[in-house]
């Protein structure tokens, strides 16, 4: 009876998976970005334009390595 009782009760017995809440990324990384719109009419305002979009390029690749990093960081520890 008691054997009955323990495995009975045993089956009772949670095993419910950790919980492990998401990190939040840094606000900086994910503030958005405007785009700057084209408003040239000339070749050479477009190859100012070209400029500005590299220089747009360069901040979203930097935060999406900025993000990496972070995430390197955050699974090591």
């Amino acid at each position: 009876m008691l054997m009955l009782l323990t495995v009975l009760l045993s089956s009772c017995v949670s095993n419910e998976p950790e919980v492990k809440a998401c990190p939040q990324l840094p606000v900086v990384l994910i503030a958005n970005l405007d785009k700057t719109p084209f408003n040239g009419r000339t070749y050479g305002d477009v190859t100012q334009y070209a400029v500005i979009l590299k220089r747009e390029r360069d901040m979203c690749l930097n935060r999406i390595d900025k993000i990496r990093e972070w995430q390197t960081e955050d699974l090591s520890k």
